[in-house]
């Protein structure tokens, strides 16, 4: 190694920081693996000088996760507290390639490596599975509440299913909570900021019965003022109100049983998720027009908006899991883990998002799940491993859509039509509101799945530095669903020219006609693993991997148009991944590198469908399986304890994210054609580059206190936000940095610190969604910058 750059040269203290730019990035890739044979490092730390450790349980056994041979990134509980991140949308930013989408619960979407984030349909299941503790959560909408008590986040990229109870094509989030403690444990904290924000957090734990029996109790609160204005009453919307309560009880009666018993419950009550136009097509323009009705500018950033319908987002969760475990011998762990959860869903809202009576809706989403997994885990001898489980998911949810129609509806939706011109109407007051006023749309639905799997991994060494791994899974799916829709309260036609000639035709484009349908799917399939990897010596791990995830089918929980499938196919996809992990100086540095490419057949997407005459709009009811996509891309994450003081972190991650074959895909609205090939085009919400950053920094004081600041930066690159991608559905990039500074004791029994997100006040979408009509989109924009002030004590 003499001929080499000795790496110590380069560490912190040294001013020639150009010189040792490029060997800080790849020297470790260069010469770790050729270390001396003795063992003696060919890099050294400070004394003393390394980065937290932490531990994962990704594959079901307590290791290091630069000992497990997957993508993956970690984020560790008290850190999460740290940086106040306390829900998935703000965990993104610390997560390169995860993208959290959707403006309220039910609109949610989780996407990795450039796929997933896709729009709602309530038969729609999620690409990336979340897990708390384990129980997969059966919606993506359930996964919006709060972070309670984490123990830390495990993001898992790719295709899993061999280790987990459910399939998933794109990625894993595994939440682990923290357990109840052997000894006495609390915390209480408090968060005030600007536009109102209050956040109230509080953890107690200890022990029930000493050595037996522990438990543990943890809440929070938090709530914000509402952020934009409502011009048509002068009230306000988008607030924030959320609760969550978690209990938990631990039973260990001997060294070789546990049980764990886990109830929590998260409630929200908020104004709103309210949209604000981006984009507003020729025929709203047109109608608004006739109406002489003032629409708003197309600047969200003004956070205004006029409706004249409530608006409201309320939703109820309550959980309960008990995991059992047994060590059957020294090797060998028996795990049962069951769980329940149940989800109720609100959302009142303004159909029309303007300050007219055209349509108020109300939906509602009853979700209830049952889960069972057994899981045997241990070592047949020194060189084989393996996980084997059964798997059981029952799920069933309700659905109910209540749309009612006002008094200005039918001079709206008749507004644009030249046709009346012949009759001589010129005015909204000309058109007989008794058309469509009081009438009203009950849509209903269920849908019930059952998903049965067995699955396997086994991890063979041959020899002590090689290890391969071999997973294989079966599953079977089952749904049943149904929808109706009923038309209720039409009042009598009258006998005006206009109500005789095109009442019942107005009435049919735009409420329909009395439907039903009953549709069913029963899907098996198999999934693997097939995986190798290599320790070149203490600091440097490569592996290799092949596998093939799937998503299941389903049910187009929505009415449908003629020429529209009442179902859709499974999503399939296989990929190939190779990385290298590395730590050096003396576990002082890490840094993880990965290079992917995924194939997704039968990609699941949702879009308008054609529509079916020149009175009718075109709907938002097509759930179709694009045929090829292609995912490539390359993460790389990088950590530092630069000294005693600093940590340093940088992550980053480059998507292509392409439609391979997409021939029938739809056009832009307006573009004056409905059919467009978009194979090679990037696909919608997959951004290409995601960037995090962020520097953590220590001073000790005297009488044992210590000063800390932190500065966090994440980078997103502007992505399309929907699949036809029509003007006003484009989401910008955006940069955002979160700062903060504080003061605690060397125990960190308490902490006082200030803080700011959004530091520089950055305007930026965080969700798209395509409203009513050709060509018309709303959006949520993110929050502006808030400062405050967080007091934090622990026992």
């Amino acid at each position: 190694m003499n001929n080499k750059k000795n790496p110590r040269s380069c560490l912190p203290g040294v001013l020639e920081w150009s010189s040792c730019a490029g060997l800080l990035l790849w020297g470790p890739l260069v010469w770790a693996p050729f270390a001396a044979a003795d063992g003696e490092s060919t890099s050294a730390a400070p004394s003393g000088l390394v980065l937290d450790e932490t531990q994962v349980t990704a594959r079901h056994r307590l290791e290091k996760p630069q000992n497990v041979p997957i993508a993956l990134s970690v984020l560790d509980g008290q850190q999460l507290d740290d940086s106040g991140l306390h829900d998935l949308q703000g965990i993104q930013e610390r997560i390169p390639g995860l993208v959290v989408s959707g403006h309220n619960a039910r609109y949610a979407g989780l996407g990795l490596r450039g796929f997933g984030a896709t729009a709602y349909n309530d038969g729609l299941e999620s690409s990336v599975g979340v897990f708390v503790d384990g129980v997969y959560l059966g919606r993506s909408g359930m996964a919006f509440s709060d972070l309670l008590d984490v123990e830390r986040v495990e993001v898992l990229r790719g295709p899993q299913g061999t280790l987990y109870g459910k399939n998933t094509s794109a990625g894993a989030i595994n939440i682990v909570t923290r357990q109840p403690t052997p000894y006495l444990e609390s915390s209480a904290e408090t968060s005030l900021g600007s536009h109102g924000t209050r956040e109230y957090r509080g953890v107690l734990s200890g022990p029930l019965v000493d050595e037996v029996l522990m438990g543990r109790l943890s809440a929070s609160q938090s709530t914000r003022d509402p952020e934009v204005e409502n011009l048509h009453n002068g009230s306000r919307l988008n607030d924030q109100n959320r609760q969550a309560l978690r209990g938990q009880l631990l039973w260990t009666p001997n060294a070789r049983f546990s049980a764990r018993l886990s109830a929590d419950r998260a409630w929200q009550d908020e104004t709103g998720n309210a949209l604000l136009a981006s984009q507003y097509s020729q025929e709203t323009r047109n109608r608004a027009r006739f109406m002489r009705y003032t629409l708003l500018p197309t600047d969200p950033y003004r956070r205004e908006t006029q409706q004249d319908g409530l608006t409201r987002t309320r939703s109820q969760q309550n959980g309960l899991s008990l995991e059992l475990n047994w060590t059957l011998d020294d090797e060998h762990v028996l795990t049962s883990l069951s769980g329940y959860r149940d989800w109720r869903f609100r959302n009142p809202r303004d159909g029309d998002g303007s300050g007219l009576a055209i349509a108020q809706a109300d939906s509602g989403l009853d979700q209830r799940q049952f889960s069972q997994e057994w899981r045997l885990a241990g070592k047949v001898n020194d060189r084989l491993d393996y996980v084997v489980g059964l798997y059981y998911l029952q799920q069933h949810l309700d659905r109910t859509v209540d749309v009612d129609f006002g008094k200005d509806a039918s001079a709206w939706f008749l507004g644009d039509r030249p046709e009346l011109a012949a009759f001589g109407v010129t005015r909204p007051q000309q058109i007989p509101a008794s058309l469509l006023n009081g009438a009203g749309q009950r849509f209903d639905g269920e849908q019930k799945g059952d998903s049965r799997a067995v699955f396997g991994q086994y991890t063979w060494r041959p020899l002590e530095p090689l290890e391969l791994t071999f997973g294989l899974r079966y599953t079977e799916e089952r749904k049943t669903g149904w929808i109706s829709r009923e038309v209720v309260n039409l009042a009598p036609l009258e006998r005006d020219p206009i109500s005789l000639v095109g009442g019942q035709l107005l009435r049919n484009v735009a409420l329909g006609g009395s439907y039903y349908r009953r549709s069913t799917i029963d899907e098996h399939n198999v999934s693997g693993l097939l995986g190798l990897s290599y320790r070149f010596n203490e600091q440097v791990l490569g592996y290799a991997s092949v596998s093939r995830g799937s998503k299941a089918g389903g049910i187009n929980l929505d009415v449908v148009s003629l020429g529209v499938n009442p179902t859709y196919k499974a999503e399939q996809a296989t990929s190939m991944e190779v990385g290298v992990k590395t730590q050096f100086w003396n576990d002082a540095a890490r840094m993880n590198l990965a290079l992917y490419q995924t194939d997704v057949d039968d990609y699941q997407a949702l879009t308008y469908s054609r529509p079916v005459d020149t009175l009718s709009p075109p709907l938002r009811d097509n759930l179709l399986n694009v045929g090829a996509v292609r995912l490539r891309g390359i993460e790389l994450d990088f950590a530092w304890r630069l000294n005693e003081r600093i940590d340093l972190r940088w992550g980053t991650a480059w998507s292509d994210a392409r439609y391979r074959d997409f021939e029938n895909a739809p056009c832009p609205p307006g573009s004056g054609q409905w059919t467009c090939n978009l194979s090679g085009a990037r696909l919608y919400n997959a951004p290409e580059w995601n960037t995090t950053a962020g520097v953590d920094w220590r001073y000790p004081l005297e009488a044992g206190l210590e000063a800390y600041s932190g500065l966090d930066y994440s980078l997103r690159s502007g992505y399309q936000g929907t699949l036809e991608g029509g003007p006003g559905s484009y989401q910008p990039g955006y940069g955002l940095a979160n700062l903060r500074v504080g003061l605690r004791d060397h125990e960190r029994s308490w902490s006082v610190e200030g803080w700011a997100r959004n530091l520089f006040d950055k305007q930026y979408i965080t969700a798209v969604y395509s409203l009513l009509g050709a060509g018309d989109y709303g959006v949520l924009p993110g929050d502006p910058r808030t400062v405050g002030l967080t007091l934090n004590v622990r026992h």
